[in-house]
C-alpha cells in the first residue's frame, strides 16, 4: 500500500517545487512516513527535503513569557507566518533559506544555531500543525492515523526509552525523571497525554483532516492498512 502512496505523489509531481504536507497524532508515525516517502522519491530522481515543523516552534522562553508554556504543541505556540514564509519564498523560487534547529534533548529551540536547506523539487513537511496552513501552499496532503489505543502505547514506549536514555544525559530534560517509579512515570506521562497532547488532538489536529488529500491508516505494527481519498480531493 505504501508504493500507492508514494506512485499517486510521483503522479502529482509536475517538475516543479512541490510540498507534502503530513500529519496526524503526536506518536503516530510522522518522521517514520516522511522519511519512507523522501526515500522513494529520491529513488526516482528527485531532490527532496524533509522538515519539521518544530522548526518554527516558538522557544520555551517566549512560550512562558506569552503564558503558553502548557499549550505547547498547540498551533499558538508555533510562528506559523514564519513558516508559510518560508514555503512562499521556496515558491517564488529562493534558492537557499535557513531555519531555526529544534533539539529533542533540551525540549528548545537551539539558541543561535541555524539549519540551511537547499530549494528541493520535494518538501515534506511533517509535525502537528502542517496542515494548519492554507491549502495553496500544500500541493499534497496526508493524515496518518491509527487506533488511538495503539498510539497511546507508541507515546509511552517512546517516552519510556527516550527517558531511561536520558540517565547519562544530564543536560537532557528527562533526565530529572529516569529514576522515577515505573508506575510514577506512567501516571505523569499519561496525564500530559490527556492534557496537552489529547486535547490538541481533539481541538486541532485531528479537525486538520479536513484538508488532507489522503488518509492512511496504520496498525499495530506500524504497516500501512488503509488509504483512503481525503476531504481535499472529495
Amino acid at each position: 500500500m505504501f508504493d500507492q502512496l508514494l506512485s499517486q505523489i510521483k503522479k502529482a509531481q509536475n517538475g516543479s517545487f512541490f510540498t507534502i504536507g503530513l500529519t496526524g497524532s503526536v506518536a503516530v508515525g510522522k518522521s517514520t512516513l516522511a522519511e519512507r516517502l523522501a526515500v522513494g522519491l529520491r529513488e526516482a530522481g528527485l531532490r527532496v527535503a524533509v522538515l519539521s515543523t518544530d522548526a518554527f516552534l516558538k522557544d520555551n522562553a517566549t512560550l512562558h513569557k506569552e503564558g503558553i508554556f502548557d499549550e505547547k504543541g498547540f498551533p499558538k505556540s508555533y510562528d506559523l507566518k514564519a513558516l508559510e514564509t518560508f514555503i512562499r519564498e521556496f515558491q517564488e523560487g529562493q534558492s537557499n533559506q535557513q531555519v531555526a534547529v529544534y533539539s529533542q534533548t533540551l525540549a528548545d529551540i537551539v539558541p543561535g544555531e541555524r539549519k540551511s536547506l537547499e530549494l528541493p523539487d520535494v518538501l515534506i513537511l511533517e509535525g502537528v500543525v502542517a496542515l494548519q496552513l492554507p491549502d495553496e501552499l500544500l500541493n499534497s496532503t496526508i493524515f496518518l492515523e491509527a487506533d488511538m489505543a495503539d498510539v497511546k502505547d507508541w507515546y509511552l514506549e517512546r517516552n519510556l526509552l527516550s527517558t531511561v536514555k536520558s540517565a547519562n544525559h544530564p543536560d537532557s530534560w528527562r533526565a530529572q525523571y529516569a529514576k522515577l517509579p515505573l508506575i510514577d512515570f506512567y501516571e505523569l506521562a499519561m496525564a500530559i497525554w490527556e492534557k496537552t497532547n489529547q486535547k490538541n488532538y481533539d481541538d486541532y489536529i485531528y479537525p486538520s483532516q479536513k484538508s488532507a488529500d489522503w488518509i492512511v491508516a496504520l496498525d499495530y505494527y506500524h504497516q500501512i492498512t488503509e488509504i483512503k481519498v481525503g476531504p481535499r480531493q472529495a
